[in-house]
């Protein structure tokens, strides 16, 4: 085939490229310079389609589907998706309590993209074991269950000091051993109410009791020990 006889050679003359080299040269320009700058060198998609580029030819080259669309090749847009909060949420249905979704085997992570929080499952008085297992986190429940709640699910008052007071872990029925053996001292423990012969009795050595002032009670508590 001669360059006249060439259909691809007279496209390019008509748009002043030189040859079909060069017009392959512009097109691969053309991923980095935009579908606008080929488009102003009268490379659209009929032009580009006769010099042999297909959309499936351009998509090999790196254009991008919104790039071809703009050159006016014939590609569809994808259909747009949902967020997955959205797909989640149809498919547990608003109706649902959460109760029957956590009954259904929904997971903590699964609740919260569907917009349904710690509060709406305390309001519909799930209880704090099922949730932590689902879960849901420390940092969540504290606002929702109290300290004994907390407790009951096996945690201990280094899971639980960040977020509650010394008085409110002993109200929560921690015991002065419980405290002292994740480091409370025995002045945090009086401090936070507990009881003294409870504190004489949780381990802590002497000289720490006799330096708060616990003198007496640490000799009745050798008198027994000695009985």
């Amino acid at each position: 085939m001669t360059e006249d006889s060439d259909p691809r050679a007279r496209i390019c003359r008509s748009l002043g490229i030189a040859d079909v080299a060069k017009a392959h040269e512009t097109i691969l320009a053309g991923r980095a310079k935009g579908a606008e700058w080929l488009l102003a060198r009268g490379l659209n998609a009929p032009a580009l389609t006769q010099l042999g580029y297909t959309a499936a030819g351009m998509t090999k080259l790196g254009y991008a589907a919104a790039a071809l669309r703009q050159l006016g090749y014939d590609v569809q847009a994808p259909e747009e998706q949902p967020p997955p909060e959205a797909v989640l949420g149809e498919r547990i249905g608003s109706a649902a309590s959460p109760a029957e979704l956590i009954a259904k085997g929904y997971r903590a992570n699964e609740l919260r993209q569907a917009g349904l929080t710690i509060r709406h499952c305390r309001m519909a008085d799930v209880p704090a074991r099922d949730l932590y297992r689902l879960g849901f986190t420390v940092d969540e429940m504290v606002g929702e269950f109290s300290a004994a709640e907390l407790r009951s699910l096996g945690l201990n008052p280094r899971d639980l000091n960040r977020f509650f007071s010394g008085p409110q872990l002993r109200k929560a029925g921690f015991s002065a051993s419980e405290m002292r053996l994740v480091g409370y001292s025995v002045r945090e423990l009086l401090d936070a109410g507990y009881n003294e012969n409870h504190i004489v009795t949780a381990g802590y050595a002497t000289r720490d009791l006799v330096k708060e002032g616990l003198t007496k009670l640490v000799r009745d508590k050798g008198k027994l020990s000695r009985a």
